[in-house]
């Protein structure tokens, strides 16, 4: 009688650990649809979670040198809303004036942050003075928008300005 004692609480402990093994199956089974990393959300293509571009970029000479101003953008290509705007990359060349033709590359001037991302009043208009121009020179300007990831928007519309004597 012993051996079938033996013989019962092997098969117990068989159905035993079965029991376990299918109870952590069937627990991973069921988390698996809710396991993920990082946030949630709509899936957006790269090139949708862009800032609009910059069409309100104007040149004004003043007493110190060229002031630019232009509006701060409040979407997103795809129509969001902008959340993660962090500063404007200002973009200058200098036009020679024997080659008005001439292919200049545009160069990063300076880079302007944004100063008010936790605040609910956002600033709507920019200004910067370039203080850095010779008088009876031609400058053209271009700003884009760059995000905390480090991307840029397209660039705005481009100026163009003579720097006075």
């Amino acid at each position: 009688m012993r051996r079938s004692g033996n013989r019962q609480e092997a098969l117990g402990n068989k159905e035993i650990h079965l029991l376990f093994i299918l109870s952590c199956l069937l627990s991973l089974a069921l988390s698996l649809p809710f396991a993920g990393c990082g946030k949630k959300g709509d899936v957006r293509a790269p090139e949708l979670v862009i800032p609009e571009t910059i069409r309100s970029l104007t040149a004004r000479q003043d007493k110190a040198g060229v002031a630019l101003t232009w509006s701060r953008p409040a979407r997103y290509v795809d129509g969001q809303a902008l959340k993660d705007l962090t500063s404007f990359v200002i973009f200058r060349k200098e036009i020679p004036p024997s080659c008005a033709d001439c292919p200049v590359p545009y160069r990063p001037l300076i880079t302007v942050y944004v100063e008010d991302q936790e605040k609910f009043i956002k600033q709507k208009q920019y200004r910067f003075v370039d203080e850095q121009v010779q008088s009876k020179a031609t400058y053209r300007y271009r700003v884009s928008s760059q995000l905390k990831d480090g991307s840029l928007s397209e660039p705005s519309n481009e100026v163009e300005i003579v720097r006075g004597p």
